[in-house]
């Protein structure tokens, strides 16, 4: 084995199992990875809160001891400054003072005196401030020589420390020695560390009781939040096996909620185009039949010799192969338009023109009908760009519906105005108008009002479809606005050209059509 392939085995095997502990950790439920989180960080914050409030504690306990004692140690300073005069150096004053024996000790000649003369001398009162505020006497050099407890007798201050927390004596503008507070070392009494661990305990009994109240309210929160989200966990699982009825209450406001309400919305729509799925393959399934229901019944009867091959009988089974040529095509431009991969030649246009234009195509069979079609167009141009084919299409599909819904002796309006820097076109019809109930879905395909109607009275069903998918190409948008008894309107807008050309500016707006104005020239 080279070393090259040898030396990468222990990484290897430690990213291997970097990788299984991860999984392992993603497999661990939501509510549980969230509730250690949670409890991990309730220990850690109330680990160092206790930590960092017991140092702050004994931080100021000291500091207050330390600026106490350093309050009443000046008193000492002559008494301190004399002795070393007199005796040329700092031996013998923890004698004097009458702390050659441990604390608790009898100093006989100080006992005696304050039991003869009832009087307190410069000793005694050195004695009484030393012992009341735990006052330590370093030497020049920083080296204690007196320590009440004679505990820590002959051990070194810092220099820090001196300069910070202790008292300078002088002798002939010489520092000869330092007053210092003990407290100022971190040196505590057992009267006051008894005091600092009560103190922590209490510390430590609060951080503990805040941590358990945390962990009581952070349990609750989660569940607040683990609960829904189980709920649409359960709901999702029951969608995904073909349950499209399922829904989730909703209880809050929050992301959650909001996340809730998008669910439930999703379940609604794939209900819905779940249902419209299968009406649509019934309605194709429905539309092709009968047209090759009847191309086969006819080519039966020649065959069987009931009909003659006639030229009318052939034009009939033609215009049935025709009507069923014009279904499939009509589908798949529609299928095109949906996917948004219907071709668009878009260009300057004045839909004045265009709506023109489609109404002199439509006008002779509408007045054939006793229809009446007028139109009305702005003065000013409604420049677009727009695939002009596509947008008669519109038209054409508009009018179609208006005439198939509108009876004999009745009137087709349609109107091309700016408003709103739009341009919007509307057609109008007189018929028997649209029940509310019927509006969202005029525009979903193979709909019909009336679902007795056949393919001859009532369309194929896709022409509102395909007329909605063409102006939501092109930008624009499409509605209708209706009321039983008094007809129907379709608008559809589309965004104005931002640039308009001065020879569209300058032309005029095309006459306004209407039957009755031809019937009369």
């Amino acid at each position: 084995m080279s070393t090259r392939s040898a030396i990468p085995n222990l990484p290897t095997s430690t990213s291997h199992r970097l990788r299984r502990g991860l999984q392992r950790f993603n497999d661990v439920p939501l509510g549980l990875k969230l509730f250690g989180v949670v409890l991990a960080i309730i220990v850690v914050g109330v680990l160092v809160s206790t930590s960092l409030l017991s140092r702050l504690t004994v931080e100021q306990f000291a500091r207050f001891n330390t600026t106490r004692a350093l309050t009443y140690a000046p008193t000492l300073i002559p008494l301190f400054a004399d002795y070393y005069t007199q005796a040329g150096g700092w031996e013998g004053i923890d004698r004097v003072l009458g702390f050659d024996e441990p604390r608790g000790g009898e100093v006989p000649s100080l006992h005696e005196g304050m039991m003869q003369e009832h009087t307190m001398t410069p000793l005694m009162m050195a004695r009484m401030i030393v012992l009341l505020y735990d006052l330590m006497l370093a030497d020049a050099s920083g080296r204690i020589r007196l320590d009440p407890d004679r505990v820590h007798t002959g051990e070194q201050v810092p220099e820090p420390i001196l300069q910070r927390a202790g008292i300078p004596i002088e002798v002939g503008g010489q520092t000869v020695g330092w007053l210092i507070s003990a407290s100022a070392l971190s040196l505590f009494t057992p009267l006051e560390q008894a005091f600092l661990r009560s103190v922590q305990r209490s510390i430590f009994t609060a951080a503990l009781a805040a941590g358990a109240i945390a962990l009581l309210l952070g349990g609750l929160f989660l569940q607040q939040v683990i609960a829904p989200l189980r709920r649409l966990d359960e709901a999702a699982r029951r969608l995904a096996q073909g349950d499209l009825s399922q829904r989730v209450p909703v209880h809050a406001r929050d992301e959650l909620g909001r996340l809730a309400e998008t669910f439930n919305e999703m379940a609604a729509r794939l209900q819905r185009s779940e249902e419209l799925r299968r009406r649509m393959i019934q309605d194709i399934a429905h539309e092709l039949r009968t047209p090759l229901t009847v191309i086969q019944g006819d080519l039966q009867a020649i065959l069987d010799g009931v009909f003659e091959p006639t030229p009318e009988t052939i034009a009939s089974i033609h215009e049935e192969s025709l009507l069923l040529s014009r279904l499939i095509h009509d589908l798949r431009e529609l299928s095109l338009a949906e996917a948004g991969e219907l071709p668009l030649h878009k260009q300057r246009v004045d839909l004045r023109d265009v709506v023109q234009q489609t109404a002199q195509v439509v006008q002779p069979r509408l007045e054939a009908k006793g229809i009446e079609l007028r139109v009305e167009l702005s003065e000013e141009p409604l420049p677009a760009e727009a695939d002009p084919q596509r947008i008669r299409q519109v038209l054409l599909n508009l009018l179609s519906n208006a005439e198939r819904h509108t009876p004999e002796g009745g009137r087709i309006a349609v109107r091309a105005e700016r408003r709103d820097g739009e341009a919007r076109v509307s057609v109008s019809d007189t018929g028997p108008g649209i029940p509310p109930g019927d509006l969202p879905y005029v525009f979903e395909r193979f709909w019909r009002g009336d679902r007795s109607r056949t393919r001859t009275s009532g369309g194929t069903g896709l022409g509102l479809a395909i007329a909605k998918q063409l102006v939501e190409a092109h930008g624009g948008r499409i509605g209708v606005e209706s009321a039983p008894g008094r007809g129907a309107t379709f608008t559809f807008a589309l965004p104005l050209s931002l640039q308009t050309s001065k020879e569209m500016q300058a032309q005029p707006a095309p006459a306004s059509v209407s039957s009755a104005q031809q019937q009369g020239s």
